[in-house]
């Protein structure tokens, strides 16, 4: 069976995966029968992830992320007027899929309705399911039932106050909303473990929060990842300091960093367009367009395909703790930064 699992409340969609994950059965077998590709991923070598057969248990998981939305990026349209391009392709494999592979899209950004994998699905014969991760409504009911399930409680008043010290996302701001709702329930989850811990038993009041939980300098993020493109190192690891230093999770600023590399890396394979045209292209403000354009020329393709792979190395690292995050955070910073 096939699911698409889009949207930006990308924590609930992780865990959902994860257990899906657990199902393969013990950690050393449900390892060799998970798969993790990325939007870079070969068509072809999703259908052989898929087409694999499931080692010492029954069924195999195959999660593609973000590769549909930059598949429909790249549309376009035949002679005979036909879709001549990877989406058609993969409906086109679809039915054959082996009933012992999940394959997952998990995509950070919610798929229109007219996206042809959610039309597909709702054919019960395509054996497909498609679900929104969307940020809920009411983000105080979010934190008190989160809690809960920490096995904490929070006050209404402190739920809040918690909603108001991370930073949600201006709709306004285009070029940094998608990233600031994609990031916003993970911060307020990191935030919430060290509430439970430090209240240890007892309901977490205001006073907590406002102990425990800085206001967000989201001024101080979006300067850090500009310093990367700048190549100004100093700058970048002072301010990569400070905002460590004030709790922010060390993989939401490898977030960030990645973000940063895909936007270089998407200017400098568009370096023929004029700003105006590369904002629309990328979805940008063309003054934040005009600003990544400069900042690509400070770099070859190939030292920003490089930094691409160095962000992957980064990330491995830290979850297999094969690195301390602060450290593994500086090196790749020097590196992408060096002249």
């Amino acid at each position: 069976m096939w699911y698409v699992f889009h949207g930006p409340d990308g924590l609930t969609r992780d865990e959902e995966i994860a257990r899906m994950k657990r199902k393969l059965g013990e950690p050393d077998v449900a390892g060799l029968n998970y798969i993790a590709l990325d939007a870079t991923a070969p068509l072809k070598d999703i259908q052989a992830a898929a087409d694999a057969l499931p080692f010492l248990t029954d069924k195999r998981l195959v999660v593609v992320r973000n590769w549909l939305a930059q598949a429909g990026r790249g549309r376009r349209k035949s002679k005979a007027g036909e879709a001549d391009d990877v989406l058609s392709a993969l409906i086109a494999y679809l039915p054959s899929l082996p009933e012992t592979t999940g394959l997952v899209f998990a995509e950070d950004e919610a798929l229109p309705a007219t996206h042809p994998l959610i039309k597909l699905a709702q054919d019960k014969l395509a054996r497909g399911f498609v679900k929104l991760f969307d940020l809920p409504e009411d983000a105080t009911r979010w934190i008190a039932a989160r809690a809960k399930s920490k096995g904490g409680e929070i006050s209404r008043p402190a739920a809040q106050l918690l909603s108001t010290k991370i930073h949600r996302g201006n709709k306004n701001d285009r070029d940094h909303f998608v990233e600031d709702s994609q990031l916003y329930l993970r911060k307020l989850d990191a935030e919430l473990d060290k509430l439970v811990a430090y209240a240890a038993g007892r309901r977490i009041e205001e006073s907590d929060v406002e102990a425990l939980v800085s206001d967000e300098q989201v001024a101080d993020m979006f300067g850090f990842v500009d310093a990367i493109g700048a190549r100004d190192g100093a700058a970048a690891l002072r301010i990569l300091r400070g905002v460590l230093a004030r709790g922010e999770q060390p993989l939401i600023v490898l977030t960030m960093i990645a973000r940063q590399t895909r936007l270089l890396i998407q200017a400098k394979e568009n370096d023929h367009l004029t700003p105006s045209e590369l904002a629309q292209a990328l979805g940008l403000h063309p003054f934040v367009a005009e600003k990544v354009a400069r900042q690509a020329r400070n770099f070859s393709m190939a030292r920003l395909e490089g930094a691409h792979i160095a962000v992957m190395e980064t990330d491995l690292a830290i979850k297999t703790g094969r690195m301390e995050d602060g450290v593994a955070l500086d090196t790749l910073v020097a590196e992408l930064c060096v002249v």
